[in-house]
């Protein structure tokens, strides 16, 4: 990736903008590695890799390092780079644990707001999930679940519940690239992806929880399962 520190700034707050930008495409660099298998739970990053990796100096690494590690991504050791956090069942249990009660209640929120923009955000990227599952795409269809369900999030209207989401969310999301779905559980997600759009277009708020909640649920028993293989 070019480093945008080699445009060479004319002043300090263009080299501050700069740096900043270099973090940014570093930190998004790194998500991306992780989500794809490329670096994964346990392992070390060391400073002098990812700036070699990246084509960027020691500062923006640093910086998007410890970007991940306020995301729950990483831990972050002084002179020592930053270690992925591992996975285990137990973490798998706690996050989708945290991810249930948090989505339920912002799903909730969500089809008492919605309005009819909104609405056609959400069928459209209920389609992108569908077209993806029918291509087969791992990858494709981790994203765009991800992107139906952030949808939905957002629109509940709740920072400090999305900046809890968000914690180690990437993890996850990662493991669900790299085990895929169990034999039927995508068709069962687009049914749930239905039964949830229709419950948030009649603004009934508390059948759209009960179809989070399902669907939260059956994400971790799936994922759990696929672990324990």
């Amino acid at each position: 990736m070019p480093s945008t520190l080699a445009l060479a700034p004319t002043s300090s707050a263009d080299a501050a903008t700069a740096g900043g930008t270099a973090a940014m495409q570093v930190a998004a660099d790194l998500r991306r590695r992780i989500l794809q298998g490329e670096f994964v739970p346990g392992q070390r990053l060391k400073i002098d890799d990812i700036a070699a990796l990246c084509d960027v100096s020691h500062m923006p690494v640093r910086v998007a390092l410890q970007e991940l590690e306020a995301e729950g991504v990483l831990d972050l050791y002084p002179h020592r780079g930053a270690v992925i956090r591992a996975v285990d069942a137990r973490f798998v249990r706690n996050m989708l644990a945290l991810r249930a009660a948090i989505e339920v209640m912002l799903t909730e929120e969500c089809a008492r707001r919605i309005d009819k923009r909104g609405l056609a955000e959400l069928e459209a990227l209920a389609f992108d999930f569908e077209a993806a599952a029918a291509r087969g795409e791992a990858f494709g269809v981790v994203s765009a679940n991800l992107r139906l369900h952030d949808a939905i999030n957002r629109v509940g209207d709740n920072p400090e519940a999305l900046r809890t989401l968000g914690r180690g969310s990437l993890l996850i999301q990662a493991l669900r690239v790299r085990y895929g779905f169990g034999p039927g559980r995508v068709e069962n997600v687009i049914a749930e992806h239905r039964a949830l759009l229709h419950a948030i277009a009649r603004k009934d708020a508390r059948r759209a929880a009960e179809v989070a909640r399902k669907h939260c649920e059956g994400a971790r028993d799936e994922l759990l399962g696929l672990l324990e293989r």
